[in-house]
């Protein structure tokens, strides 16, 4: 049995599946934005509101949270039955 991931300790059921491992990534981003600043997160959350380092750090987290998604399909196998993206 593989260890459990701590960012999927509410679902021992399915430890790796896509949407525990969003959830996760979902979840270690909100608690690592922006703690000395969480004010001006509050007024203004649109990507208009950010100074063009700041648009390219959320751009980068993107990626990188993206490439970590597409690590752990390619890793585990996952695939996706085609007629389930027609719903």
């Amino acid at each position: 049995e593989e260890p459990k991931n701590p960012g999927n300790s509410g679902n021992s059921e399915t430890p790796l599946s896509p949407s525990t491992f969003i959830d996760s990534i979902l979840r270690e981003n909100d608690s690592g934005a922006a703690p000395g600043n969480p004010q001006s997160q509050e007024k203004c959350l649109s990507v208009a509101c950010l100074d063009k380092n700041e648009l390219n750090e959320h751009l980068d987290t993107i990626d990188s949270s993206l490439d970590n998604l597409q690590a752990m399909l390619s890793t585990h196998g996952f695939s996706m039955d085609s007629a389930l993206l027609d719903v």
